[in-house]
């Protein structure tokens, strides 16, 4: 929620796909179909990724009234996550282990035993546990056809890519140095832009006080 929350934190797209007759039913098809579901912590899953509404991320009921807001299409990239602190992991597994030794009447495990405790033990704690969630607001202006994701996080930001690709259609170009670059230059160019020797960006008034205080000491 770091738009809403006046964070100003975010990694900027160019939208490149052409917007046909019927994109907003489209859109909206594709943040039904894309939106965030259960963790399904019966098949391994203690993470899931999906769409929710921009004004309440705990909202998948996607409508018109929630989405458009011309020229703006708001909506949010959601991840759940599960997780099981290790200190509780940990004091859980030794209770559980203690509870099997009693019953057979043993007095150790093996590896094996050991390591199939420590899954259904970690299993039973993910289904009792709430989610962390995370919630990165888009701001689309269908105006400009750019759009603000409020994350610069590397690993949110190729999900989200992969998912408006896949669910809303969107082809999204970054409009960060590469993004531009690529967008202006042809193969030629780029490949000279990309072996530019390293230069330096500090400001001159800056790089003048630098070299007087190295001459001080």
């Amino acid at each position: 929620m770091a738009l809403t929350q006046g964070i100003v934190s975010y990694t900027p797209y160019q939208v490149e796909s052409a917007a046909g007759p019927d994109w907003k039913a489209a859109v909206l098809d594709g943040l039904v179909r894309g939106r965030v579901s259960a963790i399904d912590v019966a098949v391994g899953r203690d993470r899931t990724t999906g769409f929710a509404v921009f004004s309440d991320p705990l909202d998948t009921e996607f409508t018109v009234e929630k989405v458009f807001f011309d020229p703006l299409v708001l909506f949010c990239l959601r991840v759940d996550r599960l997780v099981v602190p290790p200190s509780t992991l940990r004091l859980h597994v030794r209770r559980r282990v203690a509870e099997v030794l009693a019953a057979t009447r043993r007095q150790r495990l093996s590896r094996e035993e050991r390591e199939e405790v420590e899954e259904q033990v970690r299993a039973d704690l993910l289904r009792r546990a709430l989610p962390a969630i995370t919630a990165c607001e888009a701001v689309w202006d269908t105006r400009s056809n750019r759009l603000r994701l409020s994350t610069t996080s590397q690993a949110l930001n190729e999900e989200f890519t992969v998912r408006a690709r896949e669910f809303l259609g969107l082809e999204l170009r970054p409009l960060n140095l590469v993004g531009v670059l690529e967008s202006r230059l042809d193969a030629e160019e780029l490949d000279q832009a990309y072996h530019l020797l390293p230069s330096s960006f500090v400001p001159a008034v800056v790089a003048d006080r630098v070299s007087r205080l190295e001459d001080e000491t």
